[in-house]
C-alpha cells in the first residue's frame, strides 16, 4: 500500500530519526533580514565612498569615510549571519545574535548621519535578536 505522508521503505521507526526540525516563522524572518538589512548596509557603505552629500549630517565619531568601511564591513558580515542562520548551522544563532547586536550599536553611534534610518534599523536589528534567541528550535543532536 503506498504511504501518503512520505517513503515508508524502514518502517515508521527509520523515518523519524532523520527528519529535520522547521524552525518558526520568527528565525527565517530573522534571516531573510540579515539578509536584506546587510545588503542595504553594504549600499549604504558603497553610497558613502562615492557621494556623502546624501548623509544629512556628520558622523560623531570619525570621518564618513571611516563608516563607510565600518558600514559595508558589517553589511558583508550580516549577509554571511543570514546566509549560514538559512542554511541550518549550528553556529549561526550566536553569530547573528552578536552581529545583529553590533550592526545596532553601528546604527546608533552613527545616527546623526541618516536619523530615519538608523531608527529603523535599530529596530530591525533588536526584532532579528529576538527572532533567533526566543524562537529558535531544537535541532537533530542537539544538547538537551
Amino acid at each position: 500500500m503506498a504511504s501518503t505522508t512520505g517513503d515508508m521503505r524502514g518502517g515508521y521507526d527509520a523515518s523519524t530519526s532523520t527528519m529535520l526540525v522547521s524552525q518558526s516563522g520568527w528565525v527565517v524572518f530573522a534571516a531573510l533580514m540579515l539578509l536584506f538589512s546587510g545588503i542595504w548596509i553594504a549600499v549604504e557603505g558603497i553610497i558613502a565612498f562615492f557621494r556623502s552629500a546624501w548623509y544629512i549630517g556628520n558622523p560623531v565619531f570619525g570621518s564618513l569615510w571611516l563608516w563607510s568601511i565600518a558600514w559595508l564591513g558589517f553589511g558583508v558580515l550580516l549577509v554571511a549571519a543570514g546566509t549560514a542562520v538559512m542554511s541550518g548551522q549550528a553556529w549561526a544563532r550566536w553569530f547573528g545574535i552578536v552581529i545583529a547586536g553590533l550592526a545596532a550599536l553601528v546604527q546608533m553611534a552613527t545616527f546623526a548621519t541618516y536619523p530615519w534610518w538608523s531608527a529603523v534599523m535599530v529596530a530591525v536589528d533588536l526584532l532579528v535578536i529576538f527572532g533567533l534567541a526566543a524562537r529558535w528550535q531544537r535541532g537533530e543532536g542537539a544538547p538537551y
